[in-house]
């Protein structure tokens, strides 16, 4: 007589072997990433992923938040200080809507430099200034949100306008002048 040993309560081999595979793997990837990791205890740490869906008012990516935040820090020794500044403020005053925010500061306020920071970084995808600009994200820029699915984001330059201002018309042929 054939015994089915299928549905018997247990664990069989394969799962196991499963199990112990899928562990294996997620302890092997966390030791080799350990800066990553690193990097993402600190960003969560700051409040940059809230306080950035905050001042863009929508829910934010958090691989690119962890990318901005990372490269904001790097173009930006006192960002940490600025980013904590802002939160403590828009903690604080508990604001409703980043319109009120903005109300709430005047146009010099370093706050509102660092929230013209962190808002400009993820709606043009780019950080930095003048010729030290570091491009994170290139289609997933909240700019292109609007027109998303009626207009293909285009896959080259640095985003609109970006190839710099047409040249002046030349009258010279071959080195003479006309």
């Amino acid at each position: 007589m054939l015994h089915n040993n299928a549905n018997q309560a247990g664990v069989s081999r394969r799962s196991l072997l499963k199990g112990m595979g899928i562990l294996s793997f997620a302890a092997m990837t966390s030791s080799l990433f350990p800066a990553i990791k690193a990097q993402a205890q600190a960003m969560s740490d700051s409040g940059f992923l809230p306080l950035s869906a905050f001042l863009v008012s929508r829910e934010v990516n958090p691989v690119l938040a962890q990318r901005y935040y990372a490269t904001l820090q790097k173009h930006y020794a006192d960002f940490s200080s600025r980013l904590a500044a802002l939160g403590d403020y828009v903690n604080a005053h508990n604001f409703k809507h980043v319109d009120d925010f903005l109300a709430s500061l005047s146009a010099d306020d370093p706050r509102l430099k660092t929230a013209s920071l962190i808002i400009s970084a993820w709606y043009t995808g780019v950080v930095g200034e003048g010729e030290h600009l570091e491009l994170i994200a290139y289609a997933d820029a909240l700019m292109y949100l609007p027109t998303r699915g009626i207009l293909v984001v285009p896959s080259y330059g640095g985003g609109p306008d970006s190839w710099g201002s047409k040249p002046g018309a030349s009258t010279s042929v071959k080195g003479v002048n006309a």
